[in-house]
């Protein structure tokens, strides 16, 4: 049995459940709102209880085999499909109607509704604030994207540093430089892992100019103009995701079988040319999913940039909230948007998951 059938019944009593709730509130359904079932309220919203009483009746009946019936599944397929038809006509008039009036009755308003009007307040806030929140979504969507991409290339780098071997043949130079390189990755992935964004994004934006200005004679407001608040932004991200991807490219390098690279060697190739054309592409196709993940991770974990005033999503739902003195409106909004982001992206995850059959290595967070 699929996962598709297996909980039919369980499914059936969850909707008639819900139809029967949604015709109680049919038949006492007063409103001067946007409606399309106010004027036949009484003969729907008692159609609705009695097919979800029926519904609910029968799929008991038949789970304790107190009736029998030749095919159950087709009338249970009958009395699913009725009771979806009927949950969507009622979302859409409690749900999608009310959100429809709410922003016609704030489009003209010139000051935010009372803190009792929840969803108008949240509506206003949405049509005029509209244009700030797409900024923070494609700043969002900048810094998390391109954080990803620099850090993966990053990891690139250093996870063949981390990973080559120091060889009998090497001369005592190379072998002492290859020792170096390895620890140094080491204790790059160390701090980066072990101290929090937010951390970082401090020291990066506030004391690396200074640092630099002072150690290089420069002026400062030239070193400002250089690392800006997007640019530190994505270095941050950038380094961050690095530090995670290293070990995460590391353990799918590892898990190759080692006689691929010394085949490599036989034939003529160098270390770096077998790592690039032979070991690196199979090791990125089987971390995949957790690339991704980390970037489902850097969509929300740059949320934390806003104590360097980077404009991103949370940002933008913070200077809402002081312009405003509303907490939960803009924090709200800006919920939705992070889940809308990440849940797409996690679709994105699956669908390369089914057709390159991956498994996914879970990432911690970042934060």
């Amino acid at each position: 049995m699929d996962n598709k059938r297996k909980f039919v019944h369980v499914r059936v009593l969850l909707i008639a459940s819900l139809v029967i709730f949604f015709g109680i509130k049919v038949l006492g359904l007063d409103t001067k709102r946007l409606s399309i079932v106010l004027s036949w309220k009484l003969p729907l919203g008692i159609m609705a209880l009695l097919i979800g009483v029926l519904s609910i009746t029968f799929v008991i009946l038949k789970l304790f085999k107190i009736i029998n019936i030749k095919n159950p599944k087709k009338i249970l397929k009958y009395i699913y499909t009725i009771n979806i038809i009927l949950s969507i006509l009622f979302i859409m008039e409690f749900i999608a109607l009310p959100l429809i009036q709410s922003f016609i009755n704030t489009s003209t308003m010139g000051r935010i509704p009372s803190k009792d009007n929840f969803l108008d307040s949240i509506t206003y806030i949405i049509s005029n604030h509209a244009s700030q929140f797409i900024r923070g979504i494609l700043m969002t969507l900048l810094l998390s994207l391109s954080g990803t991409l620099i850090g993966l290339v990053i990891a690139f780098i250093f996870v063949i540093i981390r990973t080559i071997k120091v060889n009998k043949m090497d001369s005592e130079g190379i072998a002492f430089l290859k020792t170096v390189g390895s620890g140094f990755v080491k204790i790059y992935v160390n701090i980066f892992r072990g101290t929090p964004m937010m951390v970082q994004a401090v020291i990066i934006y506030y004391v690396l100019p200074v640092f630099i200005a002072n150690t290089f004679n420069i002026p400062q407001s030239s070193v400002d103009k250089l690392l800006t608040i997007t640019v530190s932004g994505i270095i941050i991200v950038s380094l961050n995701t690095a530090a995670y991807l290293v070990e995460v490219l590391r353990g799918g390098i590892e898990a190759i079988d080692k006689g691929q690279m010394e085949a490599a060697r036989s034939l003529g190739f160098t270390y770096w040319k077998a790592m690039f054309n032979i070991i690196l592409p199979q090791a990125i196709k089987n971390v995949l999913p957790s690339i991704i993940n980390e970037f489902i991770i850097n969509i929300k974990d740059t949320s934390v940039l806003n104590v360097i005033a980077v404009a991103e999503l949370f940002f933008v739902a913070q200077d809402v909230k002081m312009q405003y003195y509303r907490t939960y409106e803009p924090f709200v909004i800006a919920a939705i948007i992070y889940l809308v982001l990440t849940l797409g992206t996690s679709k994105l995850l699956v669908f390369v998951e089914k057709n390159l059959s991956l498994s996914e290595t879970p990432l911690p967070s970042s934060n």
